[in-house]
């Protein structure tokens, strides 16, 4: 998924549901993550791209999950695939509710399709 569409997931679920609601869905994605052997680099996820309260709730999950998660507020790190794996979760939830754009539903086909 492109950062800037990845982006806009993100920010499209927490306009959509309220914080309880995105609590979950963001506990539902780390909850079925099944992580894979080998080397997964960290990446960053900016609160500015994510949202606030996207990267207060993604750090709180991960802290459950004893996840060092960063030194600042500003950003959140977590591994690449489990990054990917949140996105495509928040992604999958919207294409369900019938709130996913069309740039949305084109992407998660192209995944499905593994082109």
């Amino acid at each position: 998924m492109r950062s800037e569409l990845e982006f806009q997931v993100w920010r499209l679920v927490q306009k959509l549901f309220d914080a309880p609601a995105f609590e979950r869905l963001i506990q539902e994605a780390v909850d079925s993550y099944k992580s894979a052997p080998g080397l997964d680099p960290l990446v960053r996820l900016h609160a500015s791209h994510i949202g606030l309260l996207g990267a207060q709730i993604l750090r709180k999950v991960l802290r459950h999950h004893d996840a060092d998660v960063g030194l600042t507020d500003n950003y959140v790190e977590i591994r690449s695939r489990l990054k990917t794996h949140i996105a495509y979760h928040l992604q999958w939830h919207l294409m369900k509710n019938g709130h996913a754009i069309d740039e949305m539903k084109e992407d998660h086909l192209s995944k499905d399709l593994g082109l």
